[in-house]
Order: C-alpha cells, then structure tokens, then sequence
C-alpha cells in the first residue's frame, strides 16, 4: 500500500475535512485489522447510513457510496471519526465503478466486504409510468449490484477472501400495488445472488455471499412503523464480518437463517432414520467476534411482511 498525501485522499475520497483525513490516512499506514475495508453502496441514508455507522463503530474501514455526496457527507459525521470515505457515483453506471474500484484499491488496498445495499422503491402506476421510470429501478437494483460485485471480487481475490452481503426483499416473491419496477428488480436481484453464489461456489470458495432481507424499516422507502435502522444494521453487520463458508449461498432474514419448509418426502424419511434437522443459524449481536450460533425452533420474529 502506498503513502497516501493529503491531496490524494481529498481528490480520490471527497473528503474535506484536514482532520478527518489525516485520521484516515493513520489508520490506512497502521497496518491493524481496523484497516479492513468494506464497501457499502446506497449509503447516504436509511440502512446504508445505519449499517455505515455500524461498521465503523466495529473499528472497519467503509467506502460509502452513493449519487448524494452531501448526503453521504451527512453519515460521515455519524460515523466513527476517520473511519469513513465518502465517494460519489452511480452504482448503475459500469465505468464510474469501475474508476472508483481502480481508485480505491490502488490508493487504500483491496476491499473486503462489499455490502449491495443501494435501491430505490418509488410508487408508479404502470399503465401511467414510462419505461425509463421502470428501468430506473432494474438499473439501480438489480444491474447496480451485478456492477459493484463485478469490479470488487478481484480485490477480494487478492486477498484471498471476501464477504458480500446482498440486500433483498420479498417483494420479487409479493408484489405490492404501484411497486412494478421495485417487484420485478428485486426478483432479478435474488436470481443473481443464487447464480453468483453457484458461480463463486465452484471457482472461488473462499468468497462468501449470503443474501440477507432485513425486513420493513423506518425508513424513506420502508413504514415508520418498521424497525429501528440501527437495529438491524446491527444484524447486518454481525452477519458481513462472518466469514464462515457455512454461509456461503443462504440466505438470513432479519437475524437468522431462512430455512425452507421440508417435503413431507423429507419430514417422513427423517422419522424412519432418526434424522434430525438442524436449526436455523442465529445472529448474536452479544459476541463481540460476530460470530454466528446454531439454534433450535425460531422465535417469534419481528415486525415482517411478505413485501418488506
């Protein structure tokens, strides 16, 4: 890793603040696991913003990016002083990310964790709407997140091991009135994430991906009477620093493992076997080394919708 000037971190980061930056560079030159960089796109507010904050919070290093520098500015001063980047681009737009990976990992090392957060989800009849409108949507959420993973994973590559967490939805599996675009791109989204995960699976094992669905939130594009962001960016980020291939290919909903319903084939063939099926792995945000436990039945599980 080279030195990085003051000018360097400014023109390639955005940032501005002299203090800011030179508390960045320290911890980039320390050499000491708080220099682990995740990237986290969509993160000028809601979960990004939450999930930015809580990274940060766990001595990592996030990339937060998004099309809003002010906004991304505004989670700056949320986060951990110094341990925060602001870069704005468009996940949607291949040469921007491809510059803004070069830029990062030539400048500040490779990415570890890359966090396919960034979404929008807005309300459009579509009879009424244009098909620009509903491209928008497919663009950002579901070709973003093809885009972010595509220029990253050789950085994970070269450090021999990487996380990437996809953000989804139910709402591919229920649509909701008015919410075509978000419908449709989030069923694309879940469709990559499988193929990625079967692709990585073969080739490069030491690359985890999980999906996880985080539910209705508090948040612009979700209910104010979802989920307190900061809470489940504390799911989230257990889950991102859990590099267990154990969870390469599932998929967590909330703060556990989504299982699916076994075959009445299955449940009949475990009873004449005595077989037992394992339970759904649990997020613990009490251990502080994110590790995950093996739990039996589900608990009762927080405000959820099919659509969320």
């Amino acid at each position: 890793m080279r030195a990085l000037s003051l000018r360097n971190i400014e023109t390639t980061c955005g940032l501005k603040d002299k203090k800011n930056i030179r508390c960045y560079r320290e911890v980039l030159m320390s050499g000491l696991p708080q220099s682990l960089i995740a990237v986290v796109t969509g993160a000028s507010s809601g979960l990004g913003r939450a999930l930015s904050q809580s990274l940060t919070e766990k001595g990592l290093h996030v990339i937060g990016i998004a099309r809003n520098i002010g906004r991304l500015e505004e989670t700056a001063r949320n986060c951990r002083a110094g341990f925060f980047t602001a870069i704005a681009a468009d996940v949607s737009c291949d040469q921007e990310m491809v510059r803004v990976a070069s830029d990062i990992e030539n400048n500040m090392g490779p990415v570890s964790i890359l966090v396919n957060n960034a979404a929008i989800c807005l309300q459009q009849d579509f009879l009424n709407s244009t098909s620009d409108e509903i491209n928008d949507h497919i663009r950002i959420n579901c070709c973003g997140p093809i885009i972010a993973s595509k220029v990253f994973i050789p950085g994970m590559l070269q450090r021999r091991r990487g996380r990437i967490i996809n953000v989804g939805s139910f709402a591919g599996e229920g649509p909701a009135v008015g919410k075509l675009g978000y419908s449709v791109s989030k069923a694309g989204f879940r469709s990559f994430s499988m193929a990625l995960a079967t692709e990585l699976e073969c080739h490069l094992p030491s690359i985890v991906v999980t999906e996880w669905i985080p539910g209705i939130m508090a948040t612009q594009i979700g209910d104010d009477r979802g989920l307190s962001p900061s809470l489940v960016a504390s799911w989230g980020a257990e889950l991102a620093l859990d590099f267990r291939p154990e969870l390469h290919g599932l998929i967590f909903l909330q703060d556990r493992e989504l299982q699916n319903n076994p075959s009445l084939r299955r449940r009949i063939a475990d009873k004449v076997l005595f077989r037992s099926r394992r339970g759904p792995y649990v997020l613990s945000p009490t251990l502080a080394n994110s590790e995950c436990k093996n739990t039996g039945p589900k608990k009762k599980l927080l405000f959820l919708s099919a659509r969320s």
